[in-house]
């Protein structure tokens, strides 16, 4: 269902969900006087629900709903390790009381996000602005000019800003460097996690040796430098 069938049948269920002393009469006019708020208010929670669920955008619009999510994402990437975790492993335990088996979450759910903050640390070595979204499914960012002008969403699909097309072609490359980066630190630390004790452990360490290739990055720049 598309965004203005998905409205039409918000409404009439709104419409049918009234009782007097609204005529129809009354309730009709009213949409037909408001219907450009109505579609945009609609609309606008659409995209926040699809961005929460860490899904690809699509229009201008869900973009939009990134930026809002962003910013108090990038607040909790910017907290120490054992912060983040903290939050991450009450999510964790709320989709355990929701009903969901452990390894199902640590698998589908935390590792993703742990990933996803891994590859950001990854992606700001290389020059990029990437924040990761700890929402109900995970997600990374791409920031510029104080936007969202990529997402690439639960899935592994990236979706660039349709005013940028065209000129951010090179970030599928570098994303595809950064996961195979994440690979490779996955072999060297052998650490496969099942339960929430494995997720910390692979979590400490997997951002510790990202950091530290970031820095080994950036010593072997300035060596170079003349």
């Amino acid at each position: 269902m598309d965004t203005f069938a998905a409205i039409d049948a918000f409404l009439e269920r709104w419409r049918a969900s009234l009782i007097p002393p609204f005529s129809p009469e009354d309730v009709d006019g009213f949409i037909r006087r408001h219907r450009v708020e109505i579609e945009g208010l609609v609309a606008q929670t659409m995209a926040r629900r699809r961005a929460r669920g860490g899904e690809s955008p699509m229009l201008v619009g869900d973009f939009l709903a990134y930026d809002a999510l962003a910013a108090s994402q990038r607040h909790l990437d910017a907290q120490t390790d054992k912060e983040v975790m903290a939050q991450l492993l009450r999510r964790v335990d709320g989709q355990f009381a929701d009903g969901y088996g452990e390894r199902s979450v640590i698998h589908n759910f935390a590792v993703e996000y742990v990933d996803a903050r891994t590859e950001a640390i990854y992606l700001r070595d290389a020059g990029w602005d990437a924040v990761p979204l700890l929402l109900e499914r995970p997600a990374l960012v791409v920031i510029a000019g104080g936007r969202v002008v990529a997402v690439r969403d639960w899935r592994g699909g990236l979706t660039i800003h349709p005013e940028r097309r065209g000129t951010l072609n090179h970030l599928y490359g570098e994303l595809s460097r950064v996961e195979e980066k994440l690979l490779h630190l996955r072999e060297v630390l052998d650490l496969y996690p099942d339960t929430k004790e494995q997720l910390v452990k692979y979590a400490y360490a997997t951002w510790k040796q990202a950091r530290k290739a970031a820095l080994n990055t950036a010593s072997e720049s300035r060596r170079k430098s003349p």
